[in-house]
């Protein structure tokens, strides 16, 4: 008889990424969360107002009423996105106990929340009172909370 070979269990993963990764991470970890829990407004709102955005920084429209033409547009879409999103999945998402399905959108959670705190703090040190980007994350998932080193240019120390 063979013996099977045993991989040890990963314990940690440390990933050293830039900020503009670390805040793509953020936001993908932040839809994940909110697609779970049927939250898709904000998802909606970046989807469907991307072209009017990146057309206007462009300098596409040529007078007011293109743009304010192609803003309306943009904003229908945004709005029958959200509607029908949010129908189908109170159509087509059946309720489960949340032990169960919120596992991993939990860990996602943590990992949202820890780099916005985070980055929040590093941005604006004074802090913006009633802000929720300066609360201390709530870890709500069944993991350890993520640390985070916010590695400054040109400096040798970390800051966490």
């Amino acid at each position: 008889m063979e013996k099977k070979k045993t991989v040890p269990e990963v314990e940690t993963v440390t990933i050293t990424m830039s900020r503009p990764v670390a805040e793509a991470v953020k936001t993908a970890c932040e839809w994940y969360l909110r697609l779970h829990m049927g939250q898709f407004w904000d998802m909606a709102d970046d989807l469907c107002m991307e072209k009017f955005y990146s057309d206007l920084e462009n300098n596409v429209y040529e007078t007011n009423e293109q743009r304010e033409n192609a803003f309306d547009v943009a904003l229908h879409r945004r709005d029958t996105m959200r509607e029908e999103m949010e129908k189908l999945y109170n159509r087509c998402v059946l309720p489960a106990p949340i032990s169960d399905v919120m596992k991993i959108p939990y860990r996602a959670e943590i990992v949202w929340l820890v780099i916005r705190h985070a980055l929040s703090w590093h941005d604006n040190p004074d802090g913006v009172a009633g802000c929720v980007s300066y609360y201390a994350p709530l870890n709500r998932s069944d993991q350890p909370q993520p640390k985070i080193e916010l590695k400054l240019k040109g400096k040798g120390e970390d800051h966490g």
